[in-house]
């Protein structure tokens, strides 16, 4: 188990911190960037942008005991530049639990990584790639034990000083792990609604992470609906940082599942 964790970490290390030095090579000799422009891009998903953040969430009224679940997501982003204004984009994530119910331990969960080919046209960005889960889990109940993956599809339209409105779709099913876990037939919907307050870089995201099961009879949908408010700080050098907080409110779930989470973002931004 202790294997598995080191695997994941080295990988999102692998992403979060050679991405930034690829990155600063670029924006050393640019002008300093307004804190407005750096929310703009946070939102782009064509952005040449990378980026490192620890996000934790509470998921409130759990099981029959209203118990809480914490989650820390530990999240590297960068990019590789392509000719004809493209990109690839790569992303990686591990979450960390802490939970008393169902079962009281601590411990991490499945890694995710995603990558994506973007093209910008004006202001419109379309792309597509692909997703892989990896069972990094250190417990049966932290993750799916299943190898995953599946393709990715991306549009999103800029507005500039405004908003961005976009959306992702993904779909995953499992190819390799344990045989005897279920096998992993998910759908991933995740629309997104960025509104730019001000020129100080405040910006609001009205957004999903809504979730269909293929393998499942009862309670095959997970329809969130999340508000987050964001702040972009003032930079150290050519480093940014911003703060972010909100919460969810669940329309569909599974009856075992709360009705609310809380959220809370830090992230290390280079643009």
């Amino acid at each position: 188990m202790t294997g598995r964790f080191a695997w994941a970490l080295c990988a999102l290390s692998a992403i979060s911190v050679c991405g930034p030095f690829m990155a600063q090579a670029q924006v050393e000799t640019g002008d300093e960037m307004s804190a407005q422009e750096v929310a703009e891009m946070m939102s782009d998903p064509a952005a040449e942008l990378t980026f490192f953040n620890a996000s934790y969430r509470a998921y409130l009224d759990i099981g029959p005991f209203e118990d809480t679940i914490h989650e820390v997501r530990l999240q590297g982003a960068g990019f590789l530049t392509l000719p004809s204004k493209s990109l690839i984009a790569y992303r990686a994530y591990v979450p960390l639990y802490s939970m008393d119910w169902p079962v009281d331990d601590d411990g991490v969960g499945d890694a995710l990584f995603s990558a994506y080919w973007a093209s910008r046209h004006g202001n419109l960005v379309m792309g597509y790639g692909g997703a892989l889960i990896a069972p990094t889990a250190s417990e049966d109940y932290f993750g799916l034990d299943k190898w995953c993956a599946g393709p990715t599809l991306i549009i999103a339209q800029k507005v500039p000083g405004i908003c961005t409105l976009g959306g992702l779709l993904t779909h995953i099913w499992s190819f390799a792990g344990n045989d005897e876990r279920e096998d992993v037939s998910l759908t991933t919907i995740q629309p997104a609604c960025i509104f730019f307050l001000n020129e100080l870089g405040t910006s609001l995201t009205l957004t999903s992470e809504t979730t269909y099961d293929w393998q499942v009879d009862d309670d095959a949908w997970r329809v969130p609906a999340t508000l987050v408010l964001e702040q972009v700080l003032p930079p150290v050098g050519s480093v940014y940082f911003s703060v972010a907080a909100g919460g969810t409110y669940y329309i569909e779930k599974p009856e075992y599942e709360g009705d609310w989470d809380a959220r809370a973002t830090l992230s290390l931004i280079i643009p």
